[in-house]
């Protein structure tokens, strides 16, 4: 695979047409001398935004829940009333470390789930993904592998937001592909389709 710095003069064309994420990400995918990049697909940002009120929310309650314990822990009965100032203090200094690493964790899972791109050429459709920190996933579907392309938007807050799920179904042994939480489900989908009738036109079914 070629690194950035090594990319011929057409992956370098391609790649300045993307944005810095898909750029970055672009190393990891087969492009070849033939090949033409159509589109690029990020996931919709209110899967971002809910990511972060989960985690903004659970670490109000951690840290909430700890100081109401502190402030109470004499009403309790749980430790000495001579012990109970120190409790308190670790009590609350425990909280807000827990409520800390709540965040932290959060905003790891909001930068995995925006490290997410789909890359659709005149060839296939391409996914990089990262599962965690250390775990990257990456998906490479030939345009000739594909059979038909739908798209779903379940719920009110999908059709408000303008979210939903392609699915691509797939001939043969070729599991099919879900790409959830992608914004304007339906122009996106055509953008497949124009690029496998193309392709079709092109080689043959």
């Amino acid at each position: 695979m070629n690194t950035p710095t090594q990319m011929s003069p057409h992956q370098a064309e391609a790649c300045a047409q993307l944005s810095p994420l898909g750029a970055k990400l672009f190393k990891y995918i087969e492009f070849d001398d033939d090949e033409e990049l159509i589109v690029e697909i990020h996931k919709h940002p209110i899967g971002a935004i809910a990511l972060g009120a989960a985690g903004v929310i659970i670490a109000l309650i951690i840290a909430i829940a700890t100081t109401l314990l502190a402030r109470n822990l004499d009403n309790l009965n749980i430790v000495s009333s001579g012990n109970s100032s120190g409790f308190k203090a670790l009590l609350s200094a425990g909280g807000l470390i827990l409520a800390l690493l709540a965040l932290a964790i959060t905003a790891i899972i909001v930068a995995i789930y925006n490290n997410n791109v789909i890359y659709v050429t005149n060839q296939k459709i391409a996914e990089v993904a990262y599962m965690s920190i250390f775990n990257r996933k990456v998906t490479q579907l030939g345009m000739g592998s594909v059979e038909d392309v739908t798209f779903r938007q379940q719920g009110i807050f999908a059709r408000l937001f303008g979210y939903g799920t392609i699915i691509v179904e797939t001939a043969g042994a070729v599991e099919n592909c879900y790409f959830t939480l992608l914004p304007n489900p339906n122009f996106y989908a055509q953008k497949i389709i124009q690029a496998h009738e193309a392709y079709i036109d092109a080689h043959g079914g």
